[in-house]
């Protein structure tokens, strides 16, 4: 077992982490929706998920009682030697790991999505600014220069200001807002949806990683390849983190830019803002029928004060 991991992060990781290319034999780990029923029998049984890891656990237990067959967790509870090298991987290439159970666990995770907040998160760089919310800049990965220019003197308005960067890390308005933010020596938190261990390696992220600008999160396998559900479900977990959203480019109606900031108008815990330019797309107008706030093209005195008092 990892050292470095407590009981009941390996517990977790065990139960619910891919740990490498799964084959058609081996068991599925656990869904967070699946981790989050066994999660609460052990509330109810006054257990932690690291008691899991006892030879005994499940005495007097049954599959009528547990939300998940006990084989099945036995089974994926057996996967010591296959955790152990992936967590060792993980390691060697500057990668950690945590689990809602640890004291650095994001507490904005929790506290917004409660159990939906994912069982376990991947990342790299320090898990600090995680914590230290900011405002996520969001767009389509289509946005036209001038939505690219604009996303970019914001963020560097945020870097002046001290303001953190929250976003996807796709292409477009996500990696011009994160690497001006960056350029202009902010800090940033990229919640990435795939390849977690290849974006920590690659440039310019390396270097920002290291001098403790930048941290990327996941809620993925550190190898996972992309699919439309990972992107999708990362919006959450931004909007998460950030104290306030801006929205620069969305397309009515259709991709995640789109479906995030509906998410997070309904949820109503992040306010969202959309860029208001001159003449403002019909995307951006939806966006504020349903409660989102303009965002001002022309220059600001103060885009905290804007951001904190935004009818004025």
């Amino acid at each position: 077992m990892p050292a470095h991991l407590s009981l009941d992060t390996q517990a977790i990781l065990l139960l619910c982490g891919r740990l490498g290319r799964l084959q058609e034999s081996d068991v599925s780990p656990l869904t967070p929706s699946e981790y989050d029923g066994l999660a609460q029998w052990l509330h109810r049984h006054e257990m932690r998920p690291g008691d899991l890891l006892a030879v005994d656990w499940y005495r007097g237990a049954t599959d009528g009682d547990l939300p998940v067959p006990i084989a099945r967790l036995q089974s994926l509870l057996q996967r010591e030697v296959v955790m152990a090298g992936a967590v060792e991987s993980w390691t060697n290439n500057g990668l950690w790991v945590v689990s809602r159970s640890d004291e650095a666990y994001p507490r904005r995770l929790k506290t917004q999505l409660g159990r939906q907040a994912p069982p376990i998160l991947y990342g790299a760089g320090p898990i600090a600014l995680a914590s230290s919310g900011g405002l996520a800049i969001v767009g389509s990965r289509h946005a036209e220069e001038i939505a690219l220019a604009f996303a970019r003197q914001v963020a560097q308005a945020c870097a002046y200001e001290g303001i953190q960067v929250v976003s996807g890390g796709a292409r477009g308005v996500d990696t011009a807002s994160v690497n001006a933010t960056l350029d202009s020596r902010g800090t940033a938190v990229v919640v990435v949806a795939q390849s977690l261990a290849r974006q920590a390696a690659s440039q310019p992220y390396r270097r920002a990683l290291l001098d403790g600008q930048l941290a990327l999160l996941s809620a993925y396998d550190p190898a996972s390849s992309f699919s439309v559900g990972h992107a999708m479900g990362r919006n959450k977990y931004i909007y998460a983190l950030a104290d306030y959203a801006l929205v620069v480019s969305a397309r009515m109606a259709r991709g995640g830019t789109w479906a995030g900031a509906v998410q997070a108008l309904r949820a109503g815990q992040t306010p969202v803002f959309v860029w208001a330019q001159e003449q403002v797309p019909a995307a951006h107008r939806a966006l504020m029928e349903k409660g989102a706030k303009p965002f001002p093209g022309e220059a600001w005195t103060s885009l905290a004060a804007m951001l904190s008092r935004p009818d004025r």
